[in-house]
């Protein structure tokens, strides 16, 4: 985006990508600082590791992605919007393979919490709600009236979802822990809240950054290949990564202070809050003047729903993972490490070729 306004005529590919790995890089410091305030907080707050990881690290990572929908929405690039958040979904899980590089035995899933079990599989019911709706707004092609209702509902649907899940994965983390006598409570700080609020705000500025020149690069000419890439293949592997940098950030950053619920938390928690881009980008379209979001010629609902059963699949590979508890290794990895990085590869390779 800078790039193009100081150079609006001699943009070239590199100058955009250098602007995206410098906005990037930005994203990451951010998240670096956000994971030692989050921390910070569970601990003033007397508030569960899991629980913080899931709401609070989880929302503020997601911010990019929030941004970027209802950025992308905004402009025109629908497709976009709902590629780079199923990406996204698919990206976060390929963070446990990173996850176990760092720590080198492969050990993530077999040393998580059953709270982690609980939180990953309503990431899955939250995924498949939205392919759902996708898939029924494509049945009604002919009713322009019962699409909107269905774009609507479900959209409303999944934030209460997303509410009622959180509730429960509160209730359920709360189980057997000791309760803190208020009257012997000490006083929340609140400075921590201060500027976990400000390391936020930094978040969506730069996710709006990165939003930007990735749309520009989708219709940039790329001098290597003769054409441009497209909006979807950058929602589902440039955008998608790039807005996934955060919880790369903050669950690496977790897992070197020693912190595996929050890194976790952190990781299922944003694929459940990812989910509440869709009722973003529905309302950033019914702004922009168009009706439907799940519909229309900016957006590809084959590829989209392919996209998100790729997301599906991953999350219950770690799901499997988390039950089973496997020690055996391969490479040095754990095999559902191998195995998950093998899904999202073909995936991506699948997703592109189609476009």
């Amino acid at each position: 985006m800078l790039t193009q306004w100081l150079y609006p005529n001699n943009v070239t590919t590199p100058m955009l990508l250098g602007e995206l790995l410098i906005a990037g890089a930005i994203v990451v410091l951010i998240a670096i600082r956000l994971t030692k305030l989050a921390d910070r907080f569970a601990d003033e707050w007397k508030l569960g590791q899991a629980f913080v990881g899931m709401l609070l690290l989880a929302t503020v990572t997601s911010l990019p992605e929030v941004v970027a929908g209802a950025t992308a929405s905004a402009i025109g690039a629908v497709d976009m919007a709902f590629a780079a958040v199923y990406g996204s979904c698919s990206f976060n899980v390929v963070i446990i393979v990173i996850m176990n590089v760092a720590l080198a035995d492969g050990s993530v899933l077999r040393n998580a919490r059953r709270t982690q079990l609980l939180n990953s599989s309503f990431g899955i019911v939250m995924i498949v709600f939205s392919i759902s709706a996708i898939a029924m707004v494509q049945k009604f092609a002919g009713s322009p009236v019962i699409q909107q209702t269905i774009e609507i509902v479900s959209s409303l649907s999944i934030i209460v979802t997303y509410i009622w899940f959180m509730s429960l994965s509160q209730r359920f983390e709360n189980r057997g822990s000791a309760t803190v006598d208020l009257k012997e409570a000490s006083p929340r700080p609140m400075g921590v809240v201060v500027a976990l609020i400000v390391v936020s705000v930094m978040t969506v500025m730069s996710a709006w950054w990165l939003t930007q020149t990735g749309d520009v690069l989708s219709e940039h000419h790329i001098e290597c290949l003769g054409r441009s890439l497209g909006k979807t293949a950058i929602g589902i592997c440039f955008l998608a990564v790039a807005t996934s940098l955060p919880e790369i950030a903050t669950s690496l950053t977790a897992v070197k202070i020693n912190n595996l619920d929050m890194a976790l938390g952190n990781i299922f928690g944003s694929n459940m809050f990812n989910m509440l881009v869709v009722p973003v980008i529905k309302v950033s379209t019914f702004a922009t003047g168009d009706p439907l979001s799940m519909s229309g010629d900016n957006f590809s609902a084959n590829l989209n729903i392919l996209a998100g059963l790729f997301a599906v699949m991953m999350m219950s590979i770690a799901v499997a993972g988390i039950a089973y508890r496997t020690t055996r290794k391969v490479m040095g990895l754990g095999v559902d490490s191998v195995v998950l990085l093998l899904v999202y590869v073909a995936g991506m390779a699948i997703l592109l070729t189609q476009h």
